[in-house]
């Protein structure tokens, strides 16, 4: 739809007015007859039913697909306060617009995207560990005794003490105790350095789309 612009007088779109077809808002239709030019400019001279005529602006007519025009405002004759029925008045509506602000937001894909890759390097690390290595001493420490009965093994301290038996042949059996086994723990400390794998990671951001605007 397009407004009629405001011509100069005796215009070709000025005549093309005349006899054309003008419906307002609510579809009420009527006829414009002439059009006149003032000092606000180019006025068309619209005939209702009834007889009555009402100068409206050009610039206000919207050229409709069929060749009418359309008025954004309605009007309605009624008879005039003088009592005559045959004067009349013209009452015009000028809907009142409002404008109101509704602020909402949406997802848009800008397509800079990101890759964030993770890499794994391994560093090996050496310390010192304590650990602690038991040795066994054997010590043979000759005895010649003769016992009436054989001795049971014992500790003493960290040695543990094994007797060692042999029967002699006498006039008389008898035991002899002939030496003794000292086995002694002793415990002293070595260091052993061990290798351990460690694992650490880190991020790299790559933009994959810096060519895209």
């Amino acid at each position: 739809m397009t407004h009629v612009p405001e011509n100069g007088r005796g215009t070709a779109a000025n005549t093309r007015l005349i006899d054309a077809c003008v419906a307002d808002a609510t579809g009420c239709r009527a006829t414009i007859v002439s059009t006149e030019e003032t000092q606000g400019g180019t006025q068309a001279c619209i005939e209702l039913g009834g007889g009555a005529r009402v100068l409206v602006p050009v610039s206000m007519l919207t050229l409709q697909a069929d060749g009418s025009y359309r008025l954004p405002f309605t009007f309605t004759v009624s008879p005039a306060d003088t009592g005559s029925p045959i004067a009349q008045q013209v009452r015009t509506s000028f809907p009142v617009m409002k404008e109101e602000m509704q602020v909402s937001k949406r997802v848009v894909d800008t397509g800079r995207g990101v890759r964030i890759r993770k890499t794994v390097s391994e560093r090996e690390q050496t310390w010192d560990e304590a650990l602690f290595r038991e040795e066994l001493e054997v010590e043979h420490v000759p005895i010649d005794q003769v016992v009436a009965q054989a001795p049971s093994m014992r500790y003493e301290g960290d040695t543990l003490v094994l007797p060692v038996l042999e029967e002699v042949l006498v006039v008389q059996k008898q035991l002899r105790l002939k030496e003794e086994v000292r086995v002694t723990r002793r415990r002293h400390q070595v260091r052993q350095p061990q290798s351990i794998l460690l694992r650490s990671e880190q991020i790299t951001a790559e933009r994959f789309d810096e060519g895209r605007k």
